[in-house]
């Protein structure tokens, strides 16, 4: 019986600059790159970002096949998200992007009627303008070296495609979020308007066993624990598995969107 052709053969090698990775979803989906053999950066401001080397140090004692670079950047500053690239563009090692894969999100619990406009400023600039700005730097740099076989990743959530009835929190949330799946869209437009074969996706998952949720609560533990405790929800891992599910596929295919939520979740 032949082998089964490895799917991510082709992405072997080539780079890819996931945001966020300070948070559990990034992390997961960079550890997922880098056992596939990509080449992989993960850029967050999070003033504990040096508690990634060990991530780092354990990737190098299991003799994976890819890399991971731990590099500092605030996604909400373009000169800061600019600055990044510029280094990339130096790196010999590097030299640019193949993929990009956007785990940088903010998730406050705020409403629309009673909600705090700074934290809706907050999450506007995290969650909309910077994945877009990001997403252009990306553009431009895939551009610049001829790759034709690029893809872009937004981590976009349910809540981009419905709101949650009797959960106000999430409102403004879910406003940004289905911000970005109106990116996803615009993206792909004008990716084929300049007849590039670079393809966008979105993942549009439920409800995830993640850190970000701390924030959601606002730092009410007991809650979060209660509400975690209800159900199996997904893990990030699940996040990470549908990322090289997207880039499994043939150049020909773009799978523009996955709906996924735990079995056990309702809404």
């Amino acid at each position: 019986m032949a082998a089964t052709p490895h799917k991510m053969k082709r992405w072997m090698g080539k780079v890819a600059l996931v945001t966020g990775v300070f948070n559990s979803t990034g992390r997961a989906v960079a550890d997922a790159l880098v056992r596939e053999g990509m080449n992989v950066v993960g850029a967050d401001d999070n003033p504990e970002l040096d508690k990634l080397d060990a991530l780092v140090e354990s990737l190098k004692a299991e003799n994976v096949p890819g890399q991971l670079h731990i590099m500092r950047c605030d996604i909400k500053s373009v000169e800061s998200v600019r600055k990044l690239f510029l280094t990339l563009k130096q790196d010999p090692d590097i030299e640019g992007v193949d993929v990009l894969v956007h785990c940088g999100v903010i998730a406050l619990g705020e409403s629309i009627l009673d909600g705090n406009p700074l934290y809706w400023k907050e999450m506007l600039e995290a969650n909309v303008l910077a994945p877009a700005f990001i997403s252009q730097e990306a553009f431009k740099c895939m551009k610049e070296r001829g790759v034709d076989d690029g893809h872009i990743i937004f981590d976009n959530g349910l809540c981009s495609h419905r709101l949650v009835p009797g959960n106000k929190a999430l409102h403004f949330l879910s406003a940004t979020k289905h911000a970005c799946k109106a990116l996803v869209e615009g993206i792909r437009y004008e990716l084929r308007l300049d007849n590039s074969r670079i393809r966008v996706s979105a993942i549009s998952s439920g409800v995830i066993e993640t850190d970000i949720l701390d924030k959601l609560f606002q730092g009410d533990d007991k809650h979060a624990k209660s509400f975690m405790g209800e159900k199996k929800y997904l893990d990030v891992k699940d996040i990470a598995a549908a990322v090289v599910f997207l880039l499994e596929q043939p150049p020909h295919v773009q799978i523009h969107d996955i709906l996924m939520r735990a079995t056990d979740q309702v809404p």
